[in-house]
């Protein structure tokens, strides 16, 4: 039982280790939410937040990271400037995954978040020998590219999943000039 436990904690720790590599590696901003949905005023989107379960964690990296303790779950979103415009998404997809080992793509496949091209992906990996299953889209608007992550132990990744796909259903993109939307190449 004293490994079990001591196993969850590094796995918990594993994960907030992730967090924190995402979260350094892309942009910044602060925490701004009213009645369940994260508007940032210096960002350009907005989204439903999960409601039931999860807990903001405040870092001074990303958007927002959420914490849901029982499945031992995040979801991270993190907005940053693109500065070489000529950057496939494909390529910002893949600097996600630097550092996760035993890498298996379950899916990689061309998505739309609010009718911009997006890349959806799911899949499973290993972060100081514990065990993740992550789900992510990433989405390039006008000159920002937006990282949406939820990662889980394997066994506890679909019991919260589905406030991750809420989240996801619910963004929307506040312009003040449309950027040009493109067509999903499916």
């Amino acid at each position: 039982m004293n490994y079990l436990q001591g196993k969850n904690v590094t796995c918990c720790m594993s994960m907030l280790g992730f967090a924190y590599i995402i979260v350094h590696i892309l942009g910044c901003a602060q925490l701004q939410t009213k009645e369940f949905v994260f508007s940032p005023s210096h960002k350009k989107y907005t989204f439903a937040m999960p409601e039931k379960g999860w807990e903001q964690i405040k870092t001074d990296k990303e958007d927002i990271a959420l914490w849901h303790k029982q499945h031992h779950a995040m979801i991270a979103l993190i907005s940053s400037n693109v500065e070489n415009k000529g950057v496939p998404l494909e390529t910002l997809n893949n600097r996600l995954f630097i550092g996760i080992k035993e890498k298996e793509r379950i899916l990689n496949e061309n998505s739309m978040v609010d009718n911009q091209s997006a890349i959806h992906t799911i899949l499973l990996g290993e972060i100081d020998n514990c065990k993740l299953k992550i789900t992510s889209y990433v989405v390039k608007a006008g000159d920002s590219v937006y990282d949406l992550l939820y990662w889980a132990p394997p066994d506890s990744f679909d019991y919260a999943k589905g406030d991750f796909d809420k989240m996801i259903n619910s963004f929307k993109f506040t312009f003040t000039e449309e950027p040009p939307r493109k067509k999903n190449t499916e």
